[in-house]
């Protein structure tokens, strides 16, 4: 049986109505992406520097704050629930997307391994690119870490290469 990984693009004050279509029409999980987004009509006009910088100025001042629903479907239920969504959100702005997948591998972890959990952590401090006081979001999990600055969206990325647990 073919999946497709839908994927809707819509502005934040619709993303309950998309997630409700979703869901009425029988999705039974999804995950979501902040982002700024940008139409190409709203972009005619403008010349960028080629440096990143500028160009994350641009987009953090000029665009929208938009958010991308996913979820992994059955092929013969996608018709049912683009429908339902092109329904919930007649007459708004919104983009779906219908990606098939070829193949999915699930690696489920040895039950007998401990669980770290995960740390979401949040510091307001300098950050690293845009130099702006800002809060930096901090994940760490149980072999990596990501920071990024709340203001320009600049990234970080870590390997955490060894673990020490008490009592070893």
């Amino acid at each position: 049986m073919l999946k497709v990984h839908l994927r809707v693009f819509v502005e934040v004050e619709n993303l309950g109505k998309a997630m409700n279509a979703l869901a009425d029409a029988g999705i039974t999980g999804f995950y979501i992406l902040e982002y700024k987004g940008m139409s190409p009509q709203d972009w005619k006009g403008f010349s960028i520097k080629e440096d990143p910088k500028s160009a994350i100025g641009l987009i953090k001042d000029y665009a929208t704050d938009a958010v991308l629903v996913c979820s992994v479907v059955d092929e013969e239920k996608t018709d049912k629930i683009v429908e339902s969504v092109m329904q919930a959100l007649e007459g708004e702005k919104y983009t779906i997307l219908e990606v098939p997948i070829r193949r999915i591998i699930v690696n489920n972890q040895d039950p007998e391994k401990e669980r770290a959990e995960t740390w979401l952590l949040e510091k307001e401090v300098p950050c690293f690119y845009c130099g702006e006081n800002s809060v930096q979001r901090i994940r760490i999990d149980m072999n990596k870490a990501k920071i990024w600055c709340t203001n320009c969206g600049a990234a970080r990325y870590y390997l955490i290469k060894g673990v020490e647990k008490e009592g070893s």
